[in-house]
């Protein structure tokens, strides 16, 4: 399991990833395997240098027709229908900007099960934060700051900030940037309430005790809101309390099949 929509929140150091099960020597006999092509079906090296890197994620994802390998002539039509194959990550994309995190959830988990580096650890950052935005407006706030800490993590990993030209990465090192900032926001938020009592107040560092200070702070309680700006803006903007016009920009994901598919190709996982 990557990451529970469902409250209580699961702590990382609970949280286990789906391994992949380890068959007998039996069951790797019997498990299918894709026919091997003749000595005639042999390519010669694609004219599309993109093809190679659309083939190796739509195999991942046991999409990749073994029976009939397309012909030298049918490399557009090729890429068109591969192209067609990949759209779940703008599906996921468009999703998560519409604010419907649990779609989304179900959406990037899919792809992520059968990427490769380093869309995987993209995939998985994007997954936690899309879970992350979920608690946080379920009235499941240290939840919420948690996926966020970790989903941001993931997109750090991968330093999509080394090359600022390389316009590959700029839509998800944007995306990196929001995600922080928001997560800056709500720690600040939570920080200005939650370590008070009646008694006394505690100041919150940013570490590991700090999240435990939280306790069952605001449990069940509408803290988080979504508003839209008077000046027109469509990208609507968190706003914490009713009562207050604390607000931070709603993070959202410019990128497209053709980003995602870029950077598996020239990008070195980290």
């Amino acid at each position: 399991m990557v990451a529970s929509l469902h409250y209580p929140c699961i702590l990382p150091q609970q949280r286990k990833l789906t391994t992949p099960t380890k068959l007998s020597p039996a069951g790797l006999l019997l498990r299918p395997h894709p026919p091997q092509p003749q000595q005639h079906h042999r390519r010669r090296p694609s004219s599309r240098p993109d093809l190679r890197c659309h083939r190796r994620l739509l195999t991942a994802r046991g999409d990749y027709d073994y029976e009939s390998p397309p012909d030298d002539d049918d490399d557009e039509e090729e890429d068109e229908k591969l192209s067609q194959a990949m759209g779940g990550f703008d599906t996921a994309v468009a999703l998560f900007n519409g604010g419907d995190f649990h779609a989304c959830h179900d959406v990037v988990e899919e792809l992520w099960y059968t990427s490769e580096e380093p869309t995987r650890t993209l995939l998985h950052g994007l997954l936690q934060c899309a879970v992350g935005f979920y608690h946080l407006f379920n009235q499941n706030h240290r939840g919420a700051m948690m996926e966020l800490g970790e989903g941001l993590c993931k997109l750090r990993k991968l330093h999509l900030d080394d090359d600022d030209d390389d316009d590959t990465t700029i839509p998800f090192y944007r995306f990196q940037e929001e995600v922080a900032a928001a997560l800056n926001f709500i720690y600040r938020t939570q920080k200005e309430l939650a370590a008070c009592t009646d008694d006394l107040c505690l100041t919150m560092d940013g570490s590991v005790s700090s999240y435990q200070l939280l306790g069952n702070f605001a449990k069940g309680q509408q803290l988080y809101r979504l508003q839209l700006q008077p000046d027109g803006d469509v990208v609507p903007s968190i706003v914490f309390s009713a009562a207050s016009d604390s607000r931070v920009k709603l993070p959202t994901l410019s990128a497209t099949e053709q980003h995602l598919s870029a950077l598996q190709c020239t990008r070195e996982y980290f």
